[in-house]
């Protein structure tokens, strides 16, 4: 006879204890270790982030490079620099004691200001384009008028108690212009409402500092003319009519001890600089006015000075004739938002594929990433062509139907592709407003990482981050 517990014992075979190995997957397809693996992907996807800037640095130098070649053909950066009245002098004097007693002559300079300086411009603007790349270039007509004062009776004052020796008939009118290679016309000198004095090339007595700006094609220089005793000793009036051409922007010196310029142009986008900057302005969609008054005391400068450089080369005002969209460098910087815009599109899909049951391969969470990333290749590829505004929505709703379909296809879930469709138009549109505003970029940035943060959080709330409890009555099935 067999026992009942026996039979029962037969019956009812044991449990058997799950194995060590079922245990460790179990934990790999946690949603913590899955959390965990997100995050260091996101990170990866910076390396071929990195390659995207690498390309759109190349191409800006690509496009400086073509830039520069489009200003040496036409002219470079402008910066006009004067007029001023230069007078070469001698002083001779005795050094020494006893035997050793020599006589020395040295070489000097007086620069005279004038004392009233207008400066009357008319800015034409075009773009010239050498393949896809542009550049704005100009044709200025300028007009510098004013007066000089009667020389200052210390003006030839002797340092070394020496004999002065002044070489009147050697003073010259200098006007320092960077580019001479651009101007358009001959120019002559009006004294006095007399016969006009042609203009020489070069400064004369004078020399100018070679600090390049951008797109400027040669060494700095400039012209000059002669000015006879009789008229620089007794004060004269001046004008100077120029014609030239000039890429990218137009700098002038406060050169008298009044200086007032006025400067209209038809380029609506200009951008202001330089050391002063203009007291009234008015932008319209078809140009710009704008006038600087820059008085004596204002200037920092006296009246006479002795130096045989061009004065005031760092005291420089002007205008930029800026590009609406510097495309490049606004991808560049949009490049370091990469990591948190990668980010954000994460913790949206995870928080998804938690409340689908459905899985989603971290080998999908890698491609959605680089499809982000070839929005910047798209993004740089059509702005070349087509202009920003447009390259960025032809990529940013490239990249954003493509990831709504697939998210939504691979979760089963029409409400998934909606929801993506419109996490990803949100964050495109966050990030266009970020380049846009970029005094405001770390504010709007920080609002919308504690607010992804804190929705992240309470979505993610009732998630079995360990996975020891099944998720719902859903089946674990492979994504599409």
């Amino acid at each position: 006879m067999t026992d009942d517990n026996d039979l029962n014992s037969l019956s009812t075979p044991a449990m058997p204890q799950p194995p060590a190995a079922s245990k460790f997957m179990t934990f790999l397809n946690s949603p913590a270790v899955k959390f965990v693996l997100i995050g260091v992907l996101s990170f990866l996807l910076l390396i071929p982030s990195v390659f995207v800037w690498v390309l759109v640095e190349e191409r800006s130098h690509r496009a400086s490079e073509v830039a520069r070649d489009i200003a040496r053909s036409w002219g470079g950066t402008q910066e006009i620099n004067g007029p001023y009245l230069v007078i070469p002098f001698t002083e001779t004097f005795t050094s020494g004691l006893g035997d050793e007693l020599k006589t020395k002559t040295v070489q000097r300079t007086a620069v005279l200001f004038p004392e009233r300086l207008s400066v009357a411009g008319d800015i034409t603007v075009e773009e010239r384009k050498k393949s896809i790349y542009a550049l704005p270039v100009y044709k200025g007509r300028m007009d510098l008028s004013g007066e000089f004062a009667v020389p200052p009776q210390d003006m030839f004052e002797p340092k070394h108690g020496g004999t002065i020796d002044v070489a009147a008939d050697k003073a010259v009118l200098v006007v320092g212009i960077s580019d001479v290679r651009a101007l358009k016309s001959e120019i002559a000198l009006g004294l006095d409402g007399n016969r006009p004095v042609p203009f020489e090339p070069g400064l004369g007595p004078l020399s100018m500092n070679a600090e390049r700006r951008a797109y400027q094609a040669i060494t700095p220089s400039g012209i000059n003319a002669s000015v006879a005793p009789a008229t620089w000793r007794k004060g004269f009036s001046f004008d100077i009519p120029l014609q030239l051409n000039g890429s990218t922007a137009i700098y002038f010196a406060p050169a008298g001890q009044t200086t007032k310029v006025a400067l209209q142009s038809d380029w609506p986008h200009p951008g202001f600089t330089g050391a002063f900057l203009p007291e009234t302005r008015t932008i319209s969609d078809s140009g710009f006015e704008a006038d600087w008054t820059i008085p004596y005391l204002a200037r920092g400068i006296p009246k006479v000075l002795e130096t045989n450089q061009v004065p005031l080369q760092g005291k420089l005002l002007g205008v930029k004739f800026v590009e609406p969209v510097n495309f490049y460098q606004t991808i560049s910087r949009s490049l370091k938002y990469a990591i948190g815009f990668i980010s954000l599109t994460f913790l949206a899909v995870f928080a998804l594929e938690m409340r689908s049951g459905w899985r989603f391969h971290w080998i999908q969470y890698a491609l959605v990433g680089l499809a982000l990333i070839i929005f910047y290749v798209m993004l740089l590829a059509f702005a070349e062509h087509v202009g920003y505004g447009t390259a960025y929505l032809i990529a940013a709703g490239a990249a954003t139907l493509l990831n709504a379909v697939y998210i939504g296809t691979s979760l089963k879930s029409r409400v998934a592709g909606l929801v993506m469709l419109t996490v990803l138009g949100s964050i495109f549109a966050v990030l266009f407003a970020l380049m846009r505003e970029q005094d405001y970029a770390l504010l709007i940035g920080s609002i919308i990482a504690f607010v992804a943060l804190a929705i992240t959080m309470f979505v993610t709330q009732l998630i079995d981050w360990s996975g020891d409890q099944k998720t719902g009555g859903k089946p674990s099935a492979d994504p599409v």
